[in-house]
């Protein structure tokens, strides 16, 4: 009786085809476990808003008003040199268990303090701020792909021209970046919840006329404009960019890095995702890396995703806190 050799191990194309249904298998997965992370992401982003509003709040409660969104001398009105300041993430770090930062920067008020005369004045020795390279993780959404401390050069994400550009105002180079601003005002004006110190002082919640749970307090920005102007942002590549959002001010004479505000044109994500960011619309608006809207700190404490698709009129009432319209759902 002739006896057969028993086959073992696979054919080649058995093991093909072992191979292409792994990929298969790891191509269903990847979407499902890319989603999972950034569903963790926004959990956290949403929890770091909370806890900036948990700040906000015991502000307010122990001196009666709510921060500065940039504070410098007070004079009014408001000039160039009151865009030079500390913006109101400074006021709050003794809220946010940042005592010990809060006293290494001093605060004054200083108004141009970002100058760097002002500097070597207020702290002999120094380049920038002392403190003001310090990495604050809840002051950062997970999601976010901005670098953490503002760079030289860096590619504006959708840039015509592609390719690093330097910035405009070296001032900031250095300093650590936040993805976070206070809400400032609405088509109507500076009505929001966080006036600079020019704009006549801090804002009581008895003044959000409005309803605190209609009103929107912080929320998320992270956003770089450039030196091209929006009518021309989709064909002619930027030389420089600006209006980092810096969690301890702004040197730049700009209230866009600490602030953001609901005027008709300064809608959310600037009507194009993060990956075209040079193409939004205005430098004013909310900015996010979640597909689809951006989170917001309500007046109220809670935190409100609101979608990129909200009406324009409604989203500008959410950033006045006196204009008496009314909301509805959103």
């Amino acid at each position: 009786m002739k006896m057969t050799k028993k086959r073992l191990g696979f054919t080649l194309i058995e093991l093909l085809v072992v191979i292409a249904i792994i990929a298969i298998l790891i191509s269903l997965l990847l979407p499902a476990v890319q989603q999972a992370r950034e569903a963790a992401r926004r959990t956290q982003c949403k929890n770091n808003l909370k806890q900036l509003s948990l700040a906000l709040h015991n502000y307010e409660g122990t001196y009666g008003v709510l921060p500065h969104a940039m504070w410098a001398d007070g004079t009014v009105p408001c000039t160039a040199l009151q865009d030079n300041g500390f913006g109101w993430m400074v006021s709050i770090l003794p809220f946010v268990e940042q005592t010990a930062l809060f006293q290494r920067i001093n605060p004054q008020g200083q108004p141009g303090i970002f100058n760097a005369a002002r500097i070597a004045q207020f702290y002999p020795g120094a380049t920038i701020i002392p403190g003001g390279d310090t990495i604050v993780p809840g002051f950062l959404c997970p999601s976010s792909a901005m670098p953490t401390i503002v760079p030289a050069t860096w590619t504006v994400p959708g840039s015509p021209g592609g390719g690093a550009i330097p910035a405009r105002n070296p001032e900031a180079v250095g300093y650590a970046t936040s993805s976070y601003k206070a809400a400032g005002g609405s088509n109507s004006g500076d009505f929001g919840m966080m006036h600079k110190a020019c704009e006549g002082g801090g804002v009581r919640f008895r003044d959000v006329t409005d309803g605190l749970s209609n009103t929107i307090m912080v929320g998320e920005s992270s956003y770089c404009s450039t030196n091209v102007s929006a009518a021309s942002r989709a064909t002619v590549a930027p030389t420089m960019f600006q209006d980092w959002p810096i969690w301890i001010g702004s040197g730049n004479q700009s209230d866009e890095a600490i602030r953001i505000n609901g005027r008709y044109n300064s809608v959310i994500n600037g009507r194009v995702g993060f990956n075209k960011m040079a193409l939004a619309i205005n430098d004013d608006n909310a900015f996010s890396y979640h597909v689809g809207g951006a989170q917001f700190g309500m007046g109220d404490g809670s935190v409100r995703f609101i979608s990129e698709n909200i009406d324009v009129v409604t989203y500008d009432y959410l950033h006045d806190k006196r204009d008496g319209g009314i909301v509805g759902e959103f």
